[in-house]
């Protein structure tokens, strides 16, 4: 592995840059004895090498990546800080070593997703965890990213709640297909909060809120569009299920009907009974073609067994599952495959452009590993390999 401090040393050696190969950056959450850090891993030739760690650069608790074009928008949830989280935005160099801070924007509490929205995507959308609220940005000049408009969201704790539920907590931020919507479920608040932009002005209203059954905690989400029209699929952390609706649009805007849901499944197949009691489930991925449904499971009471990464000597390592669905022309799901992520609390993942691999962030095991997908059946076919970069990787993407 080459860490920051060699990173530079390959260079001064004169070793080509990496212009070619296929990066992977990575942000890990710090630990009572590692700072966070975002890190680069290079794939090339069927190996995966760590090139860049750089410490501490967004702040201890990296949660979100963004790219525009050679700079990465990275979202902190500075978990010791009582009133604010942090929007870093860097420059990247082509070969994905050093990046450079050029400004630093204060968010409301612990961002954990973003998303670009509105004319040339020039607005960049945050969902914020501990914060419970919704928060945009213009992010038009690089060089001087503007805050526009915050909103934050209280609510009355149900009976029962989990201690997740006490108050709102916004978890991702999704863009609908026409680019005039963002979906964001509230975690907190058992409800999927429906927020129209405009693309001009990129301000934004919230306009409509569409419960979810109570204590299901709705997670991370997805749209897709297909001949049949659009759908809507939301993966719940508490319940472990994921909901379906078809979407309307109508003079009110953006709809998904309560109690008129497509379907409500369990995240490992209808009838399943591998779900612990501490399993929660994590990501949502529609894969490019629109055809395949994935989504993450951590802490399954069952899990994979198998060969560490870091381990030459036959050493072993349990893995949590990637659940795989294919997506019917009515929109419903049907089980595909289960497949190991790589290691344990796969939190994020996400895939190529042109879904050929898949990108796993591993953050109890410390690990991002990388997976082969053939984009004709759908299945996940095998593991290339996988990294051990230490701290608590939380996001993984290839920038393509």
């Amino acid at each position: 592995m080459l860490y920051k401090s060699l990173a530079a040393g390959v260079i001064a050696f004169g070793l080509p840059t990496f212009v070619s190969a296929t990066l992977i950056f990575v942000t890990s959450m710090g630990t009572s004895t590692d700072p966070g850090f975002l890190g680069t891993i290079k794939y090339a030739d069927g190996k995966l090498e760590v090139i860049n760690k750089q410490l501490g650069i967004c702040g201890n608790n990296p949660s979100w990546l963004e790219f525009v074009g050679d700079h990465i928008y990275c979202l902190d949830e500075a978990w010791s800080s009582i009133s604010t989280g942090s929007l870093y935005n860097f420059q990247v160099p082509r070969d994905g070593t050093n990046l450079t801070l050029i400004n630093r924007l204060d968010t409301l509490r612990g961002p954990v997703s973003s998303v670009r929205y509105g004319q040339n995507l020039n607005g960049l959308a945050i969902a914020a965890y501990a914060g419970g609220g919704f928060q945009s940005f213009d992010i038009s000049n690089p060089a001087a990213p503007k805050a526009l408009q915050n909103s934050t969201f209280t609510i009355s704790p149900k009976p029962g709640s989990d201690s997740q539920q006490k108050t709102s907590h916004a978890h991702e931020v999704v863009l609908d297909p026409t680019g005039n919507f963002i979906a964001t479920p509230d975690l907190g608040a058992d409800l999927i909060r429906i927020f129209k932009v405009d693309k001009n002005t990129l301000s934004y209203v919230e306009s409509k809120t569409v419960p979810t059954p109570d204590l299901s905690g709705p997670r991370h989400g997805a749209f897709v569009k297909l001949d049949s029209g659009t759908y809507f699929y939301v993966v719940t952390e508490l319940s472990n299920e994921i909901i379906g609706w078809k979407v309307t649009y109508n003079s009110n805007g953006l709809d998904l009907d309560f109690g008129k849901e497509l379907f409500i499944i369990p995240t490992h197949g209808p009838g399943s009974k591998g779900i612990g009691n501490t399993t929660r489930a994590s990501e949502l991925v529609i894969s490019p073609d629109n055809k395949f449904l994935l989504v993450s499971s951590r802490f399954d009471e069952k899990t994979f067994d198998l060969p560490d990464p870091e381990d030459n000597a036959a050493g072993r390592i349990k893995s949590d599952p990637i659940i795989n669905y294919a997506i019917e022309t009515d929109g419903t799901l049907t089980l595909q495959q289960v497949f190991a992520a790589g290691g344990i609390n796969p939190r994020q993942f996400s895939l190529s452009k042109d879904g050929s691999l898949v990108v796993s962030a591993l953050q109890t095991s410390g690990h991002v590993a990388l997976i082969k997908r053939d984009v004709q059946t759908g299945n996940l076919t095998e593991s290339i390999g996988a990294v051990h970069l230490g701290g608590q990787p939380t996001f993984a993407k290839l920038k393509e």
